[in-house]
């Protein structure tokens, strides 16, 4: 076979340029690797740039704290340990993780706190995501400046380091010799397509999530494709899934999606959205409840169980009481730093006024006028709204065994409805690798040359993204992103 030609030539391609990318495209460079880091948008970041925290066990920032701020049943005492990473992952995804996934992330997460901190990032807190959920471990390293920041100084690290980045450049197809990569075919700002050889390619695009096609086709939650709301601007689109599936890379735990609820047409930031997602009264398109609204507390469960509804579409109902207590007493459970545990939501009331003006939400003076204005048939709405605080005023909820210290009656008018609706941030399973985060085939044999990693990558998860260990998609993304490339380098360099 005649060899290929090739317009440029590396040691290593990285596809994609987020958290993932940019730490294994900086890895190889620094072990002195010829890199080039291929971006479709115009800019590097990917879904990393929405990143909060960074999870790791037994990191640095843990040993020099000590003790943990907040206290749940799962780490009374002690921050988590690797043992503790890596039972929690296992278990929460009833044993379909992969446990050399698992064992690579907890064994390798604390080095990326150190590496972060060489590149000048400074984290203020080591602590939980939700601070009423109480099987949450305390891994959420965060950072000054959130994950904004990280990628800010992980391009500018690359960069000196020697990487090539080459925006609003997609890759299109791995190009294969003899069953191993030879390199990538890419098109570049400019439209020309190129071939890029290369003696390693490393897959970091983001998954599927922003494809409707893809999570119609994939995901166990495919109807969701058809009422997803994207609140955040990411272009993951299966672009490193569909190359590695036409080289015959497997889809083993394929298809769970990060959800999170967001009110319709707003922001995770709105207050009207925060509000939302408290544990207030929900109805569906029936007007009835569906759930114990409790599950908020994680918001990957609570997209999930929005998700499940008809047409996506869920009601979050308050009345005026819940108004003022939320404006000022605070959230009474959090976002992460979205919307943080008892912040103040001193924008409610004027956002809603203008949501309630521009119709993506609803006001009334009674039950039955807010029904109406809903399009929820209203005797079935009183019902439900009576059911519910008849539970508030006795502090039992016999229908979904709500805590009682988040039964807060619906009784003072106005009343309000904010459209909820369940946003995909990213997926969460997709090529199936190894330890050494190498694609591999249908019998679990690396394909030479090939590696997935972060959110492109499976092996963490069974259906859902494990919001018990907060952090993980973001400390993921970065540690497997380093291991990989040391794998390559290793291959490359043949040591």
């Amino acid at each position: 076979m005649a060899k290929m030609t090739f317009d440029v030539e590396y040691d290593l391609v990285v596809v994609g340029g987020g958290g993932s990318g940019k730490s294994a495209a900086l890895t190889a460079a620094q072990a002195g690797l010829n890199v080039a880091l291929l971006e479709k948008k115009a800019e590097t970041g990917g879904s990393s740039i929405y990143a909060e925290g960074t999870c790791a066990y037994e990191s640095s920032e843990q040993k020099e704290r000590k003790v943990p701020p907040v206290t749940g049943e799962l780490n009374q005492k002690h921050y988590p340990t690797r043992e503790d990473g890596f039972r929690r992952y296992i278990d929460y995804s009833h044993h379909r993780a992969n446990p050399e996934v698992v064992r690579m992330f907890v064994d390798n997460s604390a080095e990326t706190i150190d590496i972060m901190k060489s590149l000048g990032v400074v984290y203020t807190d080591v602590t939980i995501y939700a601070y009423n959920q109480p099987l949450e471990v305390n891994s959420f390293h965060r950072p000054d400046g959130l994950d904004e920041r990280v990628q800010e100084l992980l391009l500018r690290a690359c960069v000196n380091a020697g990487v090539d980045v080459f925006t609003s450049t997609p890759a299109k197809k791995i190009l294969m010799s003899d069953g191993a990569v030879e390199g990538v075919q890419a098109v570049d700002s400019k439209g020309n397509t190129m071939n890029i050889g290369a003696k390693a390619v490393i897959l970091a695009s983001g998954g599927f999530g922003n494809s409707p096609e893809m999570v119609k086709k994939h995901s166990w939650q495919h109807r969701l494709a058809d009422y997803n709301y994207q609140c955040v601007p990411t272009e993951n689109t299966g672009d490193g899934l569909n190359m590695a599936l036409e080289v015959g890379a497997d889809t083993e735990s394929l298809g769970a999606l990060m959800v999170i609820p967001c009110a319709r047409s707003k922001t995770l930031t709105a207050h009207s959205s925060g509000a939302g997602s408290q544990p207030v009264l929900w109805v569906n398109k029936t007007g009835r409840r569906f759930a114990s609204e409790e599950v908020s507390m994680s918001f990957a469960d609570s997209g999930n169980t929005m998700a499940k509804q008809p047409d996506g579409v869920v009601y979050s109902i308050f009345d005026a009481d819940t108004v003022k207590h939320l404006i000022e007493e605070g959230s009474d459970i959090g976002l992460g730093d979205f919307i943080e545990y008892k912040q103040k939501l001193t924008r409610l009331q004027a956002e809603l006024d203008q949501d309630v003006a521009e119709g993506i939400a609803w006001k009334g003076d009674t039950i039955e006028e807010l029904a109406k204005n809903i399009g929820l048939d209203p005797a079935v709405f009183a019902n439900t709204v009576a059911e519910y605080n008849d539970a508030c005023d006795k502090g039992h909820d016999p229908q979904f065994y709500k805590s009682a210290n988040y039964l807060r009656p619906v009784r003072k008018a106005p009343f309000y409805a904010v459209n909820m609706a369940p946003s995909i941030l990213v997926s969460c399973g997709g090529i199936r690798v190894n330890g050494n985060l190498q694609v591999t085939d249908k019998e679990y044999k690396a394909i030479p040359g090939l590696y997935a990693v972060g959110m492109e990558a499976s092996g963490l998860y069974g259906d859902t993204y494990n919001l018990d260990c907060p952090g993980t998609a973001n400390g993921f993304a970065h540690t497997s992103g380093r291991v990989a490339a040391r794998h390559a380098i290793k291959t490359i360099k043949g040591e």
